[in-house]
């Protein structure tokens, strides 16, 4: 039995301060009305969306959910507390949610991220006779030292979530855009280290394929590049395993890039790409 999982960026809040305070726009939001978005995101059992945060995205989001997942839970997103959006999170699954839970760091942000609730979502589903554990994240976003400070201290209250929510009884997925480069060229005493020490027992599924999910460059992904032109590729999105220690095995029987080319059925431009993060799609044998 095959079971898959794909974790996306989205890129749905709007980079202007109008579109920040009003939640209405999502970047060049065309590209969420392409049928081959809708078509690549309703292809996995299991979606993990970060960045759902504005109006666009929400009902992007919520149109997939009525087509494709009869199970699925997104943060409202409302004004709380010293913060102008939540957390951006969502997960739409085929598989019945026994359980879910947001959870936000407790590590306040910097910069724009100051003002928003990052953290966690967890949910728990059952999956034919078989118990899982999904948790999708977004850290700090920067490169400078407050930034990796921040994302430190993050990682420090994941490794208590996955602790406190999950049980080696049952296999745990972990995935999203932790914002932390993890090339292999550069993941030796880099911040690296540090996630994979907090995700301890985790296999990292991207780590030997080594692909860059985020590359704002003219050849790379043109949408990135224009919100941000002095990043090199970076590998921050992912997909960590940590496989039950007494049940059958799941095996990884594939794991691939989406969104990483320009969209063939729709429009020119920017709006034809998916996003300015590409895609992770895992896929397991039970």
């Amino acid at each position: 039995m095959k079971f898959s999982v794909a974790t996306w960026n989205c890129f749905g809040m709007g980079q202007s301060i109008i579109d920040v305070i009003t939640h209405l726009r999502a970047p060049f939001g065309r590209r969420f009305g392409s049928q081959e978005v809708i078509e690549e995101c309703g292809d996995s059992n299991v979606l993990c969306i970060q960045e759902i945060l504005s109006r666009e995205s929400q009902r992007f989001f919520d149109g997939l959910v009525q087509k494709f997942f009869p199970f699925a839970v997104r943060d409202n997103n409302k004004f709380g507390f010293i913060s102008l959006r939540g957390s951006g999170l969502g997960v739409g699954t085929r598989a019945k949610q026994r359980q879910s839970r947001f959870m936000a760091f407790r590590t306040r942000g910097i910069s724009w991220d100051k003002y928003a609730r990052k953290g966690a979502l967890y949910v728990q589903l059952e999956y034919g006779d078989r118990l899982f554990d999904i948790m999708t994240v977004h850290l700090q976003a920067g490169k400078d030292l407050g930034a990796r400070a921040v994302r430190a201290a993050q990682l420090v209250e994941l490794k208590e979530w996955v602790s406190t929510l999950g049980s080696k009884e049952r296999p745990f997925i972990v995935c999203g855009d932790f914002n932390i480069q993890g090339l292999a060229s550069e993941r030796k005493g880099g911040e690296y280290e540090v996630l994979t020490s907090a995700l301890d027992g985790f296999s990292d599924l991207g780590a030997d394929t080594d692909l860059a999910t985020y590359h704002p460059h003219p050849e790379g992904n043109p949408l990135a590049h224009a919100f941000e032109k002095q990043s090199g590729p970076m590998r921050i999105d992912y997909i960590f395993l940590r496989p039950a220690e007494k049940s059958a095995a799941l095996e990884v029987s594939g794991f691939r890039r989406i969104f990483d080319k320009p969209l063939g059925d729709f429009g020119l431009g920017l709006a034809a790409w998916a996003s300015d993060h590409y895609g992770l799609k895992a896929t397991f044998e039970i």
